[in-house]
């Protein structure tokens, strides 16, 4: 008798369990149909909220020291260095499209693209050519495009210029 409760017990319990759990599954299953028909919005706000991802700023971040870099590079007539900064400042740029983001109405994606097929391949031309004014010159338009989309998107504030001096001071140019 005392055995036949036992089992009886574990059984309502192992049922309890199972209820709990398929609800829990369906209420997951609800929120994934919610992240997914939400025009990716709330899969946007997923990944913010569990910060598994860079966001703009910190691409951007990594745009600029990579933008510094190559200055530097180029100022030393390290032509090599500066297309290994150059690539890596496109590689961030097509990261940072990836995001899709938007900044008061700017699609920073669009503005991103732009900026690589006109001022960065002007500018990957300049180091190619291993011209110092041609480079410095590509190098002020591109700076000029960063600004402006900085200033459309509400962020006149970031204005980058020419560094004066390098990034990092445990690098040979």
């Amino acid at each position: 008798m005392k055995r036949t409760a036992y089992l009886s017990g574990a059984l309502i319990l192992c049922v309890i369990l199972i209820v709990v759990f398929l609800l829990r599954i369906n209420r997951l299953e609800s929120q994934i149909q919610n992240i997914g028909g939400s025009g990716g919005a709330g899969l946007a706000a997923l990944r913010d909220s569990l910060d598994l991802a860079p966001g703009l700023g910190e691409y951007m971040t990594t745009i600029q020291l990579h933008a510094g870099k190559l200055w530097f590079a180029a100022k030393a007539t390290n032509w090599d260095l500066a297309q290994y900064e150059l690539d890596e400042l496109k590689e961030t740029m097509e990261a940072a499209k990836g995001l899709n983001a938007e900044k008061n109405g700017i699609k920073i994606s669009n503005v991103l693209d732009s900026v690589l097929q006109t001022q960065i391949a002007e500018l990957d031309k300049s180091v190619k050519s291993k011209k110092q004014t041609d480079f410095q010159k590509s190098y002020d338009e591109t700076l000029s495009a960063c600004n402006g989309c900085h200033t459309e998107a509400g962020y006149k504030f970031i204005h980058i210029i020419r560094p004066s001096a390098p990034p990092v001071t445990n690098q040979q140019w």
